[in-house]
């Protein structure tokens, strides 16, 4: 109802898949993937690492993932930016959003927020839903972007129309706590993303009293999955940063 508790969710999330690919991955790099998410990460890197050495970009990002979270290497987040950067260089738009994320946190390198809004914008051109949530984060924040609370809506809006699910819960909270306030909208999406699995979401309409069936909790990011394909993404702030 109207007296649902609502906090501020920063939800920036890496998920493990590319919507635009300069290469396929291969059926190697794809069951690389698949044990990941069996749990099984000794297979998921020596068929990532191989995908890798044959330059598949989606190989390349996964394998930067394990690097960053030092599942069965140690971490090197080096390494991670570099595996991020050669996936990135050939278009592919998970790549690219790792590698804006990379330099907006300076997560073992230094940040640069201009590059990190480059690699964002080139990720949202080719219509990675990631990256449109996380560049809407830092205009909807005024973080190194003048703030703009209407384009970050703008971006939210086209990433939860490719399921995203953190955008949603998002997209709420703008509703919710913007300065353009919709508050029945709000309460749509929050029940739209706890229904998409987004546990903050979850957690907020069972707080409020909903006490129906809503699917297991998922965190976006946690699985490697195939890159869907989807159609490119635009935000107005992109046309300067790629001049």
């Amino acid at each position: 109802g109207a007296s649902m508790k609502t906090r501020l969710i920063i939800v920036m999330a890496l998920a493990a898949f590319a919507p635009v690919a300069a290469r396929s991955q291969s059926a190697a790099t794809l069951q690389g993937m698949q044990a990941y998410n069996r749990g099984d990460i000794g297979t998921a890197l020596r068929l990532l690492s191989q995908g890798a050495e044959l330059g598949e970009s989606e190989a390349e990002v996964n394998l930067g993932y394990l690097y960053a979270r030092g599942q069965g290497v140690r971490v090197d987040q080096r390494e991670a930016l570099r595996l991020y950067l050669l996936s990135a260089d050939q278009g592919n738009s998970e790549g690219q959003n790792a590698a804006g994320y990379k330099f907006l946190y300076g997560t073992g390198v230094a940040p640069d927020p201009a590059r990190a809004v480059k690699y964002f914008c080139l990720a949202v051109q080719n219509g990675n839903p990631r990256a449109m949530n996380n560049l809407a984060m830092m205009l909807n924040a005024g973080h190194f972007l003048m703030r703009d609370e209407k384009e970050a809506r703008s971006l939210w809006e086209q990433s939860v129309k490719l399921g995203h699910a953190n955008s949603m819960l998002n997209l709420a909270l703008s509703y919710l706590r913007g300065t353009d306030r919709d508050p029945a909208k709000g309460q749509e999406w929050i029940m739209r993303a706890a229904q998409a699995g987004q546990p903050d979401a979850q957690r907020l309409v069972r707080a409020a009293g909903y006490g129906g069936a809503l699917p297991p909790a998922v965190i976006e990011g946690a699985a490697m999955i195939p890159e869907p394909k989807h159609t490119g993404g635009h935000s107005k702030v992109c046309g300067a940063s790629l001049s």
